[in-house]
């Protein structure tokens, strides 16, 4: 394990009082707040500790970690680990009563069941019904008093505080009783009535703060509103013992409210912390560091512990450029490097690309040489790249369940469709014609009807498929939806191969794929490949971001787009770049082999242009 530096080190025995620790990517600040709360739950005699975060993945690690140690073996059970909301459902759930809540409240978290309580508003009120009819898009008018009611919430403000004009507080109040005539409460009142709970009950929050002598949140750039006043209600005005842990320009939640000066600024003025900042690079090298930094537009650290290396390459082709892959891997693995400490193994490579199938080629490479990998992929169901094949996909959904809403509505989004317009019946086709008419989209409706007779044949639908792709297309869209068919023809054969012909059906190859069954199977040894979607929170010595040319990495739909998709995808390269510890190498090929054989001409992503880019 790596010793603690000095900073760290009295983090880690920083006992009574708040804390405020600011760290940059790869400081350590996870581990320091582990090992801090390992200190207190050894220094403090039955001192119990409740650490929050925001992610039921990043809960589960750093419960994982604390469990990791054998020396708290037998004080583990005095941390409680959790989301904030996790927190705060138990708190209502179990203390509810105390604000005329009933007991055992469900919690409507569906988009589609909390219009359906709105509708229900609607239709009770005759001035409300007027108000709805006369909207020549009813469901998006929901759907704007939906957010208008979150934002409300998130703001603690009750109807009768709203400062909106009428109808609109009436409109939240009694959408507000019908929930709870439900017994039912949306994913905002959960932060909404642990607030009250804990604002009108000085005795809970005296029961909450001699029962956790300390507090630890983790991600504390990411707080918003109604998450801080929680925390700050749950502290009183005498408990102090809380520690933030976090950095401002890793805040990703703005759409949420997210607002790092709470943690800066708020809380400072408030809880007057001792404040420490790391702002030392454990992880990544500082070239690696560097270049992320200029895609964000952001210097977060200061000092790095490893010089280490990040190089741009160009290739003729795919070929050369795997080719170019292997022969570094092995070139490293003999000789290793200056800024790696331990002998590197396959295990220490990860080879990430914006989409599956721009690993094709170095796969079939690693493959052929006998080299161990492993394709890090979602454990169930098709992952198209394509929107025109998750169309499909959305739609052998909506043939086995008419009535699906959820997936009508990404198929609606996705088709550019209306879907207040459509007339939803029991027959799946009927919906679909409905959404699919006059689309780009519509082509696919012949190959959907051959999946909605009695003869199942799906070999002849991805056939039909094939034959009736639109002319239109873009070379990049085309690209993505032919190698998407060649995997939907991949599980086929594998479903086929487990299931007898008469006991096939459309519904029976959905659940084999939802379950996992059509996947391949592969141990989780060797190269990693992956998506930079995958690659969040992964971390490798030497890291191989490849297919960087304009319309690739980028993704061309966020070059035609603009705006929040381009910003997406700066975030995307920002994720692949950094999962590199030590090594990062970048690559493009100035041409590319597309599936019905034309040979594209390509250019550098934008994402290289400040770089020098080696041409081999």
């Amino acid at each position: 394990m790596m010793k603690l530096s000095a900073k760290q080190e009295e983090i880690v025995n920083h006992v009574d009082g708040a804390i405020l620790v600011k760290a940059g990517p790869g400081s350590g600040k996870t581990r320091v707040l582990i090992e801090r709360i390992k200190h207190l739950l050894l220094s403090k005699k039955r001192c119990k500790i409740l650490a929050l975060t925001f992610s039921n993945l990043a809960a589960e690690e750093m419960r994982n970690r604390l469990q990791e140690d054998n020396s708290i073996s037998e004080l583990i059970d005095n941390v409680t680990v959790g989301t904030i909301h996790s927190f705060c459902l138990d708190l209502v759930q179990t203390r509810g009563n105390l604000i005329g809540l009933g007991r055992d409240m469900v919690i409507f978290e569906n988009s589609s069941d909390q219009q359906a309580v709105l509708r229900d508003v609607f239709s009770s009120e005759p001035q409300l019904l007027e108000i709805l009819k006369e909207k020549a898009k009813p469901n998006v008018f929901l759907q704007k008093c939906l957010s208008l009611i979150s934002e409300q919430k998130k703001k603690f403000a009750s109807p009768e505080m709203s400062e909106m004009l009428e109808p609109f507080p009436t409109i939240y109040r009694e959408y507000n009783r019908l929930l709870l005539k439900q017994n039912a409460l949306d994913f905002d009142d959960i932060l909404f009535y642990a607030y009250q709970i804990l604002t009108e009950n000085p005795s809970v929050v005296k029961l909450y703060n001699s029962l956790y002598k300390f507090i630890c949140v983790d991600e504390a750039q990411d707080l918003n509103f109604a998450q801080y006043e929680v925390i700050k209600a749950l502290c009183g005005n005498e408990f102090r013992n809380i520690m933030l842990v976090g950095d401002e320009n890793q805040s990703i939640y703005g759409f949420n409210g997210s607002d790092s000066t709470l943690m800066s600024e708020r809380f400072v003025s408030e809880f007057k912390p001792t404040i420490y900042i790391l702002n030392e690079n454990y992880r990544s090298a500082k070239a690696i560091v560097n270049f992320a930094n200029q895609l964000e537009n952001y210097e977060s650290v200061a000092n790095y512990v490893f010089e280490g290396e990040l190089a741009a390459f160009a290739f003729e082709d795919e070929k050369r450029e795997a080719e170019f892959i292997l022969y570094k891997m092995k070139e490293l693995l003999k000789a290793g490097h200056p800024d790696i400490e331990n002998p590197l193994d396959y295990n220490s490579f990860a080879i990430i690309a914006r989409n599956k199938y721009i690993l094709n080629t170095v796969e079939g490479l690693l493959s052929e040489q006998g080299i161990p990998y492993f394709y890090k992929k979602s454990s169930t169901g098709v992952e198209n790249e394509s929107e025109y094949m998750r169309v499909f996909e959305l739609g052998i959904r909506l043939l086995l369940n008419a009535k699906d809403l959820i997936h009508l509505r990404e198929l609606c989004k996705i088709a550019n469709s209306d879907i207040g317009k459509i007339s939803i019946s029991n027959d799946g086709y009927d919906v679909l014609n409905q959404a699919l008419q006059n689309t780009i989209y519509s082509s696919l409706l012949d190959s959907l009807v051959l999946l909605n007779t009695g003869d199942f044949n799906f070999a002849k639908v991805i056939s039909k498929i094939k034959t009736d792709l639109p002319t239109v297309l873009e070379d990049d869209a085309r690209y993505l939806i032919i190698n998407d068919i060649n995997q939907w023809e991949i599980h086929w054969k594998k479903y086929v191969s487990q299931v007898q012909r008469e006991n096939r059906s459309l519904l029976s190859f959905r659940n084999y794929m939802s379950l996992g069954k059509t996947q391949d199977v592969t141990s989780n040894k060797g190269v990693t490949l992956l998506t930079a979607h995958m690659s969040k929170g992964l971390q490798y010595e030497v890291v191989f971001v490849i297919g960087l040319s304009e319309g690739t990495f980028p993704d061309y739909r966020a070059v035609n787009s603009g705006g929040s998709e381009m910003e997406q995808e700066r975030n995307n390269m920002y994720v692949a770049v950094t999962r590199a510890k030590r090594l990062c190498y970048l690559t493009y090929t100035r041409y590319k082999m597309m599936p019905w054989g034309d040979i594209k001409r390509q250019t550098h992503s934008r994402f290289l242009q400040n770089l020098n880019i080696t041409e081999l």
